[in-house]
């Protein structure tokens, strides 16, 4: 069984180029406004009781004027269950601060039409939004150009069929599995502003790993949880205690991908691949060999681990120095949160042991 588990060779340069070598798409021209519907934006989220959740943020922030009149727009919408799967209810709605709800709304704005088709097949197609921020539309790429090819935005999913392309008087809308995360911060500020995170921030301090976080970039991190540290009984002060010059470098490296230049959202490889298994979008770091996996089925939703290898014996072999499958930390809700200089996915295990990376 465990040889099964296979991890390809592949070209590097060929994985870069689709991880880093999106394109910006601004120009682009968006296809024929052929709506006959009277409906706006506005209009249809406000008479639509699956994106009352939407429609509250609007009206708090003054934005639905913008969404019943001008345009055209495209609209990333997150539905009722989208924002409930980030802890989110109406009535949390009231207590957010405007500005930086009206930030997140814009997030999910861009200026003129575009279908799902108008995507080109490739990773990372940057779009600016109406926040200033750019976001990152990535679209499945073995597979012919169709309305129900698989298509992300910043690794969330644009759900299908009568879900997505939804022409209106002054846009169209796709609705997001999940909202978008955007912070004007680098990854470095994310982490120390995530009370879950402490043990990761003061590892990657002790081991002289923490300036990198801030000047470096793109960037993606795997940060443990402090959960994870709990599991191997790793406290803050066994960290302060620890040598660097006693451990293998790649000890807490290896959640930096070694500072390379990557961004890599949690479909990332399934949009490669058009598949989940794991061979052919495994991220190789020293011995290690890093393999994200995502599914989504209509009736279960998404899954997406993380497999961790070790090249042992003249294979590659389930990693017995750290955990071998693991989660994200309250499932995709601690995914993909982007940074300005990268993307910080959380996870709820430790990749390397410390007491088994001692030189």
């Amino acid at each position: 069984m465990l040889n099964t588990v296979i991890i390809k060779k592949f070209t590097a340069g060929l994985l870069l180029l689709a991880l880093m070598g999106g394109c910006r798409k601004d120009n682009l021209l968006p296809p024929v406004d052929r709506t006959t519907s009277p409906r706006t934006m506005g209009a249809f989220i406000e008479n639509n009781y699956d994106l009352s959740i939407l429609a509250a943020m609007l009206k708090k922030t003054n934005m639905m004027d913008t969404l019943n009149q001008g345009g055209p727009f495209t609209l990333f919408a997150p539905d009722n269950s989208a924002f409930n799967s980030m802890g989110i209810r109406l009535e949390d709605v009231a207590k957010m601060e405007v500005d930086s709800l009206r930030f997140m709304l814009r997030y999910h704005l861009i200026r003129n039409r575009y279908f799902t088709t108008t995507f080109p097949q490739q990773l990372d197609n940057r779009y600016m939004t109406l926040a200033g921020e750019e976001i990152y539309v990535s679209t499945l790429i073995n597979a012919k150009p169709g309305p129900d090819d698989d298509v992300f935005v910043n690794g969330a999913l644009i759900y299908k069929e009568s879900r997505r392309n939804t022409p209106l008087a002054n846009g169209v809308m796709h609705i997001l599995s999940k909202p978008l995360k955007v912070t004007r911060g680098t990854v470095q500020d994310y982490i120390a502003g995530d009370t879950s995170l402490t043990l990761f921030a003061a590892a990657m301090k002790q081991f002289n790993l923490w300036g990198g976080l801030k000047t470096n970039k793109p960037l993606t991190i795997f940060a443990p949880a402090n959960t994870a540290f709990a599991k191997y009984g790793i406290t803050a002060e066994k960290i302060a205690a620890m040598n660097p010059d006693n451990y293998k470098a790649i000890v807490f490296s290896i959640y930096a991908i070694e500072m390379r230049k990557l961004r890599i959202f949690s479909p990332d490889g399934y949009i490669l691949n058009g598949t989940t298994v794991i061979s052919d979008n495994a991220i190789k770091v020293g011995d290690y060999a890093i393999a994200p996996d995502y599914s989504y089925y209509p009736t279960i939703g998404e899954n997406a681990t993380i497999t961790l290898t070790k090249w042992k014996s003249a294979a590659w072999m389930p990693n017995e120095d750290g955990a071998y499958m693991l989660k994200y930390y309250n499932g995709l809700a601690n995914a993909d949160h982007l940074a300005s200089n990268g993307i910080v996915h959380v996870v709820d295990d430790l990749f390397l042991n410390p007491d088994l990376m001692k030189r």
